[in-house]
């Protein structure tokens, strides 16, 4: 396992622990120092996808990061993850790119698409119907 993947595990280990957004801060501080690249933006979805009715925060260390590359990148790799596992989280980070987006339609198609598949959970597709319903 390579530095990013150990950090994420470690993310990961404490998903329920009492300490967990104290242990996540801690090691997103150590992603922006010393992996502050676009390529980090997967691993941390793929966290998320793997965890998706978890909250990692409003918005989370892990939002503000993988935000600091809008339009650099990042949006593209939500829409991914979008498509491959929809979460309670990166719905939300979905909902907050459309708030600045030119291109809101595709995104509220995506929101859609979410919120009417069965395969996704219930909590997951009544958070994309909500944002639906605001936009």
């Amino acid at each position: 396992m390579d530095e990013l993947e150990l950090i994420i595990k470690k993310i990961e280990d404490n998903i329920d622990s009492d300490d967990f957004e104290v242990i996540m801060i801690e090691c997103m501080k150590n992603i922006e120092s010393n992996h502050n690249e676009p390529g980090s933006i997967e691993p941390l979805l793929k966290l998320m996808e793997r965890h998706p009715l978890t909250s990692f925060g409003s918005p989370g260390a892990i939002a503000h990061f993988v935000e600091t590359f809008y339009k650099k990148g990042y949006e593209e790799k939500l829409i991914i993850s979008l498509k491959r596992m929809p979460t309670v989280h990166t719905v939300w980070m979905l909902h907050r790119i459309i708030n600045g987006a030119d291109n809101k339609e595709y995104y509220l198609s995506l929101l859609k698409h979410i919120s009417e598949n069965k395969d996704y959970y219930e909590k997951i597709r009544d958070e994309a119907l909500y944002f639906l319903s605001i936009h």
